[in-house]
Order: structure tokens, then C-alpha cells, then sequence
């Protein structure tokens, strides 16, 4: 896989452990998700911007009017276990700037990373990018939030040269 570097319109500059959205391999779901969480964390940092709408905007948009508010009900709940369970600052990146978007922090790529290991039934993996997120605290709470998250998704379908896992 080759690892694009640049972000041509923003004055933002990719990190050592952060990697562009187009290196990321997320499927439709999974950046669904991180734009879903993106808002949340928005709202968390600037109060007064109510991106927590936007959440519930992009959540309904992408899961329908049904299943989106339990999506995103259920992610803030993921969200919130592993706030909790973190000491220091998540860092992510605004859902509402193009450019700094298509920049996948190291923390959102952890988060992402274990929803996607549950969605194929590897949850050791998960357990693992969750002991890193959440600094080497109790990862169970934030764990069961991400299993309670993940049976309302969509299953992963296996990208073409992905191995299947059942």
C-alpha cells in the first residue's frame, strides 16, 4: 500500500502516526462511523457548535431513519466508555473541514480498527487496539459498548483480496 503524505488545500501536516483516509481501507460503514464520531468529539471539544446534531444528522442519513438513531446512540455510548477510560486528550479531526478530514488521527484509527476487528469476529484484536486507546485501563466497558455498537451495523463484506472471517 502505498502512503500518500500530503494534504494539497490545508495547512494541516499528517503526523507520524496518523495516515491519510484514502490509505485507511475503511468501508462505507467504518467512515460512516468516523464521521459519526468525528461530531461527537466536536461537540465534546467546541459545546456551544451542537456538532452532536450533525452526529444524529449523518448517523440517520447513513443507517436510515430506523436503525441511525440507534447507531448513533450506540457509538456515543462506545464513545463515552472509552472517555472515560482514556487520562489524556483523544485526538481527532473536524467532520466539517474537507482537508482535515481526510486525515485519520491515530486514536480514530484505533477506534475504527477495533470496531472493524469485532465485525470479523476477532475480538482479541479488538481488546488489543483498545488496551492502546484506553492507555492500559479497563477496556471491558468500552469493549461491550463497541460489541453492542457493531450488532446493529451492517456485516463487513470482504474486500477483494481480504481474507473472509467468520
Amino acid at each position: 500500500m502505498t502512503k500518500s503524505s500530503t494534504n494539497l488545500h490545508c495547512n494541516r501536516v499528517l503526523q507520524s502516526k496518523e495516515i491519510m483516509l484514502s490509505d485507511a481501507d475503511l468501508d462505507a460503514v467504518e467512515a460512516h462511523i468516523l464521521t459519526i464520531a468525528r461530531f461527537y468529539f466536536q461537540s465534546f471539544a467546541v459545546p456551544e457548535s451542537h456538532s452532536w446534531i450533525g452526529a444524529l444528522q449523518e448517523s440517520e442519513a447513513a443507517f436510515g431513519d430506523i436503525k441511525g438513531p440507534l447507531v448513533g446512540t450506540r457509538l456515543l455510548g462506545a464513545l463515552m466508555a472509552v472517555r472515560q477510560a482514556r487520562k489524556s486528550v483523544y485526538c481527532f479531526n473536524s467532520p466539517t473541514c474537507p482537508d482535515c478530514a481526510a486525515i485519520v488521527t491515530e486514536h480514530e484509527r484505533r477506534f475504527t480498527t477495533a470496531i472493524r476487528a469485532i465485525r470479523t469476529g476477532r475480538k482479541g484484536h479488538a481488546k488489543t487496539e483498545l488496551m492502546m486507546l484506553c492507555e492500559g485501563n479497563d477496556t471491558r466497558p468500552s469493549l461491550d459498548a463497541l460489541t453492542r455498537l457493531v450488532s446493529v451495523l451492517p456485516k463487513r463484506v470482504a474486500a477483494s483480496g481480504e481474507a473472509a472471517y467468520v
